[in-house]
């Protein structure tokens, strides 16, 4: 499995591609987490049925790397942590 670990702000983002059996296709995956400081422990959300499908892991990872970076930088009312 394809995987990209990155800090971005106070979030470290991890964004992989899961091999669906089925048609050949790649299925982004993401985790955010929150890291840890002196008031607060870290704190992880999962956001694992992402769609589109991509045709390469490369492509799917390219896009929830992608999608977590806008989420850390634009403080999306989806990320709850």
């Amino acid at each position: 499995m394809a995987m990209h670990r990155e800090e971005r702000g106070r979030y470290l983002i991890e964004a992989s591609a899961f091999h669906l059996g089925d048609g050949n296709k790649w299925q982004p995956r993401l985790t955010m987490t929150r890291m840890a400081c002196a008031n607060a422990l870290s704190k992880s959300q999962s956001f694992p049925g992402l769609t589109p499908l991509f045709e390469t892991a490369k492509g799917a990872v390219r896009y929830a790397a992608d999608l977590g970076r806008s989420m850390a930088d634009e403080g999306s009312p989806r990320l709850k942590v």
